[in-house]
């Protein structure tokens, strides 16, 4: 208990906009998202988020961390349930690709499996892929992403669509 005492006043004497930038006053853009997103997950309005929910903050700062780069990034705040507003800041200012950056190796993947080069993929086959390569989604996840995306009458999908619709 005490060691989360002195995180939590650790954290509130050193935190602050603070850095070397033109002016102490100035807030960026994304500094405003930042505390947009971070309030949004404060539910109790203590200043603090769980733990639970940072990957979900961060990913809804558009950032994509991997289920094992959160789990290195949550490493660093281990046996702290809740962290503030600096730590979570920290946290998301680690380097982590967002969807953009993994937009060309995305559509490279997709051309690599495009057996005809005409640009689409059998929802069958985008399905099987998404269950069960990489971090394999749950199929309802697949249903979700899916119903944003037009499949044609034999069954396949423009896979430059689906990029677009995973980068936006």
């Amino acid at each position: 208990m005490s060691r989360r005492n002195e995180r939590k006043n650790k954290g509130r004497a050193s935190g602050g906009a603070g850095g070397a930038s033109s002016s102490a006053a100035a807030v960026t853009a994304d500094e405003t998202g930042v505390r947009e997103i971070f309030d949004t997950f404060d539910e109790d309005k203590d200043g603090r988020i769980s733990t639970s929910k940072v990957g979900t903050a961060i990913r809804a700062l558009g950032k994509t961390p991997t289920e094992r780069e959160l789990a290195e990034i949550l490493a660093e705040v281990a046996g702290a349930s809740e962290i503030d507003f600096k730590t979570f800041t920290n946290l998301y200012k680690k380097k982590m690709k967002t969807a953009r950056d993994l937009e060309s190796d995305m559509r490279a993947a997709f051309e690599a499996i495009d057996k005809e080069g005409n640009g689409t993929i059998l929802e069958a086959e985008l399905r099987q892929i998404l269950t069960t390569l990489g971090e394999p989604l749950l199929y309802n996840e697949v249903d979700r992403l899916l119903r944003d995306i037009d499949i044609d009458a034999s069954g396949y999908v423009r896979y430059d669509d689906f990029v677009d619709l995973l980068v936006k």
